[in-house]
């Protein structure tokens, strides 16, 4: 019996390091679970620019840079003050971070499907030919305001808008700024409500004040500096204490949709080495954007080492758990101590 009793506690003793190395505060060593914004933010936060205003690179674009924001600006390249300025447009503006959105050529409305799809069609075209990227990578959309000219069913823009992958941004409906929200204060209440509800919010700007001794007139709904510079410090600062993830309206959207339809495979799991698959049931040639993992490694370690093919990320132990990006549907995963 003593035998026995000693066979028992060696076996035990010996299995002993690898409990360890498989539980961590009853979790599973290799248990990962997506982050529900990118960086494991508590909310998202959406800025879009309308109409192809002067002030857009003269005024919004370097304020963002400032504060290392980025933000979706909605063109119209047939708009007379986008082809004044096109330089600024397709050669510098998109260099800083900066997003293009779909909102028609002429911001004049459509006549009928032919006309429709030159409007909404070669913008997407021109976008994709300005900025780097995949040649039918999505786009964001917005529905250029006005009311009488717009002369096509929305089952025929849902084609149009499936045909040239676009994506329809939320609504401009009590979101706008200077129309709808008119203080700074009542501006980062959306980002408070994002915050405190764990989702996401945006505003739609137009125009912004030109301040110059050349400066003739404001562009349409131009909003005062001294309330759009608070606006952005304040949510720099939301972003800042990991609240809220400033970000354009595809890179959201594509994060969302992979989020929701994401599945995290544990293949393998020892001492050294955790191997992991991020699946998501999407369109892997749409749907390519990074996701934020949380994963529980060893304890006993201070750094890890992820790989996803190609990619090589160096990430800190904090808590047992570390956080990486990697995108769904694009091989597997390796996460070993980084010595």
């Amino acid at each position: 019996m003593r035998n026995i009793f000693l066979r028992i506690f060696l076996v035990i003793s010996l299995a002993s390091p690898i409990i360890d190395a498989l539980a961590d505060d009853n979790f599973l060593i290799g248990d990962t679970h997506v982050a529900y914004w990118k960086d494991n933010k508590s909310a998202a936060f959406l800025l879009m620019f309308d109409d192809s205003w002067p002030s857009h690179w003269q005024v919004v674009a370097p304020e963002l840079l400032k504060r290392g924001m980025i933000a979706t600006f909605y063109i119209n390249p047939g708009k007379g003050e986008y082809q004044k300025f096109s330089d600024e447009w397709e050669n510098k503006l998109w260099r800083q971070g900066m997003v293009y959105g779909d909102h028609t050529m002429t911001h004049t409305g459509v006549k009928d499907m032919q006309n429709a799809e030159w409007e909404i069609g070669e913008c997407a075209r021109i976008i994709r030919q300005i900025s780097p990227g995949k040649e039918n990578r999505l786009v964001s959309y917005g529905q250029p305001g006005g009311t009488g000219n717009w002369h096509i069913s929305q089952d025929q823009l849902d084609a149009l808008l499936q045909e040239h992958h676009l994506i329809n941004r939320p609504t401009f409906d009590k979101h706008g700024a200077v129309y709808f929200f008119k203080t700074t204060e009542d501006m980062l209440a959306l980002a408070d409500k994002a915050i405190a509800q764990k989702g996401m919010e945006y505003l739609i700007i137009h125009g912004v004040e030109r301040i110059g001794p050349n400066v003739t007139y404001q562009d349409m709904w131009a909003l005062k500096q001294d309330i759009f510079l608070p606006l952005l410090d304040g949510l720099k600062a939301r972003s800042d204490k990991g609240n809220l993830w400033i970000t354009d309206h595809i890179s959201e959207h594509q994060y969302q949709t992979e989020r929701d339809n994401a599945e995290v495979r544990k293949l393998s799991v020892d001492q050294n080495l955790i191997r992991l698959e991020l699946a998501a049931h999407v369109d892997a040639n749409l749907y390519d954007y990074p996701l934020t993992l949380m994963t529980n490694v060893p304890a006993s370690w201070s750094t890890a080492l992820v790989t996803q093919g190609d990619i090589l990320k160096v990430s800190p132990v904090k808590n047992g758990i570390i956080q990486f990006d990697a995108i769904p549907n694009a091989g597997l995963i390796n996460i070993r101590e980084a010595q």
